[in-house]
């Protein structure tokens, strides 16, 4: 039986990677599964990995999930083990892998390293659907057995409890390092060794054992504390060494410099091997009960370590016979006695080890594979590899972002360009810069981070050096002289857009407090006379916000911009004619995208159905409901006058069409928007009537516009950004192969 593994791996720094290295080492010699492929989920693509992979998952690029999932389709696998933790996965609660799992042919099993006691709605969602996606679902523990069908994201049936392995050699140095001590005549002043190894993260707790220490060393100043691991990965990329720092100030401050050890590794099994062999009580002070799998414990207890740990899930369970003690969450006094119990009371700590070693000698790496592949061998008796679908659209498997990086300097990104030669006569705008923001975001969450987020930053500086109490500058020359007068006009909607998208991404707070300041001044210039458009990006920005992101002021913003939309419906629209204006002009589809968004923020879905009426019949006037999208053109289209209307086609307006349908596919779940959608982006890859791509695959940038009988051949960065925002949120949307199908018919008269 051929398996595919899909987790993290190193040389990633993640305990779920190091546990799916052990088990693809194991499983192969269980018999049962021949080989056994791996599949690594890196969150940086450029990065280097190890040989012998079969594929990369950049983690927060969905379309590589489905392309994953056909290429497995493609290939002899019987079944495919997936290794499942919310943070290892793209979106929200990770919720890209749900695209893997609803596109693969072959039968999946699940293995879960969190169930949450008490999800949030969207996670219980992702869970559940991940669920209905797996033949059959792993969990390590009977705690997490009845929390996952307690909470009804899977039925018991189709659950099977697999304990965390751990690697035979950190027992076997174990039992020899006893030998050697029983062996050894025991010294006074022998230390007593206290560890905790894994990556570190505020979470983990150990600023309470460093609390709990002076009063441990007053009873037993024979102690020694080894903290072993590196900062996890995310938290250095939030914050970089804060905590670390922290808690080696921390033991400066408390006289404890000849007691602790700091170890700032990702050791190796032989390393954490000889670290556990040394240690007699391990300590996990972990802060959350939600905790329902450990390594580090599960490694602890394979070495014979008696335990001292707070009550999380997990510690629980492998605790419950003996191997350790338990103590209240962030309790240092409870901590240090129940050190100090097993110095004074030896038999005690013998006691523990005993047991833990018991315990231990069940969890060795190849019993737990032989348990893991009947798993594997059921589910592939219960769901045959299924034949993959053929998909025949068009799209994109990546995205060159040269031309992108061409015309955005240190300044901001250049207007137009001469062929993809950036025309520096052409200056820079705001509007262009807030667009370039959006976008910076999202490559720099696609692990492109320093070279996006230092361009995020930079449009952040531009768009601040733009305001002021008028409203905002527009243009500035290429000498950085700013060209108009401050004013308020679609780039200060557009700034409002990207600071909202900015804001419900953002964690670090230099950058949150400036973009916060610089949103509430840009909303307070918002007055009663603005135009539709300035009016729709605005509320595209702030219908992003969590509400304790959305200050009252912009709130009540927020419901006046939108009633100015709908009132501006009501007035305008009529049996022939389901518009806001008498003409359609640029960037159309925002109007209806602003009530889809903004009416889902405010919980008012009498907003959202003209935003869907109003999107329906523009996508409709668009050709949506054919087979090729032909937009209006740039000089624009009165009432009355016949489709499309004077001039060329522009990519503003076929980006506008995409996302107004991908919000649409978000706010409604209906499969035909993200048809819509796809339809629509597929302008820019050749289907438009002169069946010619705009997207230009050599540089990544995108045509001007699409003539009667021609590209316009420069490619400036409003058309840029507009393709690149458009294909980053279609990726992002997971829209699914088998909802392009449908066939769609025409919105009624």
């Amino acid at each position: 039986m051929r398996t595919a593994i899909v987790s993290t791996y190193p040389p990633r720094a993640c305990g779920i990677g190091t546990f799916s290295g052990d088990l693809r080492a194991t499983l192969t010699g269980t018999g049962t599964v021949t080989s056994v492929d791996l599949v690594a989920v890196v969150h940086e693509p450029s990065s280097p990995q190890r040989r012998g992979l079969l594929a990369t998952i950049a983690q927060a690029v969905r379309g590589d999930y489905v392309r994953t999932a056909r290429m497995l389709g493609r290939l002899d696998v019987d079944v495919v083990l997936l290794q499942h933790e919310y943070g290892i996965f793209g979106g929200r609660d990770g919720e890209y892998v749900l695209s893997f799992a609803q596109e693969l042919a072959q039968p999946l099993v699940v293995t879960l390293h969190t169930v949450l006691s008490e999800p949030t709605p969207h996670q219980a969602e992702v869970l559940t659907e991940l669920c209905v996606e797996s033949e059959l679902v792993i969990v390590m523990t009977d705690t997490a057995l009845r929390l996952l069908v307690e909470s009804g994201a899977c039925p018991e049936q189709k659950v099977r409890v697999v304990p965390h392995g751990a690697p035979v050699r950190i027992a076997e140095r174990a039992a020899r390092n006893l030998r050697e001590r029983r062996s050894a005549s025991s010294a006074a002043d022998a230390p007593f060794r206290l560890s905790t190894f894994g990556l570190i993260s505020p979470g983990k707790g150990l600023e309470t054992v460093l609390d709990a220490l002076p009063a441990m060393i007053g009873r037993h100043p024979e102690i020694v504390y080894t903290i072993a691991g590196r900062t996890h990965p995310d938290v250095s990329r939030r914050e970089g060494e804060r905590y670390r720092l922290m808690l080696q100030r921390r033991v400066l401050e408390l006289g404890l410099g000849a007691h602790v050890e700091f170890d700032d590794r990702f050791l190796s099994i032989d390393e954490l091997s000889d670290l556990l062999a040394a240690t007699d009580v391990f300590l996990t002070p972990y802060g959350n009960r939600e905790q329902i799998a450990s390594g580090a414990l599960t490694f602890a207890i394979a070495a014979g370590c008696a335990v001292v740990s707070t009550p999380y899930w997990y510690a629980q369970d492998m605790l419950a016979s003996g191997a350790g003690l338990l103590v209240p969450f962030r309790d240092s006094e409870a901590l240090a006695n129940a050190v100090c119990s097993y110095i004074e009371r030896p038999d005690t700590l013998i006691a523990a080890r005993a047991e833990a070693r018991r315990i231990g000698s069940t969890l060795a790496w190849p019993a737990v594979a032989e348990a893991t592949a009947r798993v594997l061998q059921e589910a592939a008796e219960l769901a045959p590899q299924r034949r993959p679908a053929g998909v025949a659209d068009l799209h994109l498997t990546t995205l060159r972002t040269d031309h992108l990086l061409t015309l955005a300097d240190d300044v901001g990104i250049v207007q137009h360009a001469h062929g993809i030669i950036p025309n520096r006569s052409s200056g820079y705008c705001v509007d262009d810069v807030a667009r370039l923001a959006v976008v910076s975001l999202a490559l720099a969450e696609r692990g492109e981070e320093l070279i996006w987020t230092s361009k995020l930053y930079r449009a952040l500086a531009f768009l601040q050096a733009a305001s002021e109490n008028a409203g905002m500058h527009n243009f500035m020359g290429y000498d950085r002289r700013w060209l108009d007068k401050p004013h308020v006009g679609d780039h200060v909607g557009r700034s409002i857009w990207a600071l909202g998208d900015i804001l419900a991404t953002a964690w670090i707070p230099a950058v949150v407090r400036p973009a916060r300041d610089l949103l509430d001044r840009l909303v307070s210039t918002l007055g009663d006379d603005i135009s539709l458009r300035t009016a729709a990006y605005a509320v595209l920005g702030l219908s992003r916000l969590d509400t304790d992101r959305l200050e009252p002021a912009a709130r009540r913003q927020l419901e006046r911009l939108v009633e100015h939309l709908a009132d501006a419906y009501e007035r305008t629209c009529s049996e022939d004619w389901c518009w806001f204006e008498d003409e359609l002009s640029y960037d159309n589809a925002r109007l209806s995208q602003a009530l889809l968004t903004g009416g889902s923020a405010l919980g008012r879905p009498e907003l959202t159905e003209i935003g869907l009426e109003s999107l329906r019949w523009l996508g409709d006037e668009c050709g949506l409901d054919q087979n090729m999208l032909r937009l209006p053109g740039h000089r624009g289209r009165r009432r009355g006058e016949q489709a499309p209307g004077a001039g060329d086609e522009q990519p503003l307006e076929a980006a506008a069409l995409v996302e107004a349908e991908l919000s649409a596919f978000a706010v409604t779940h209906e499969a035909e928007h993200g048809v819509r959608a796809i339809r629509a982006f597929e302008w820019f890859l050749g289907r438009n009537r002169l069946q010619k791509p705009l997207y230009d695959f050599a540089t990544g940038g995108c045509s001007d516009g699409l003539g009667s009988d021609a590209l316009n051949d420069n490619e400036g960065a409003e058309s840029t950004l507009a393709f690149h925002h458009a294909a980053l949120l279609l990726d992002a949307a997971g829209v699914r192969a088998a909802e392009r199908e449908p066939v769609l018919e025409p919105a009624a008269a």
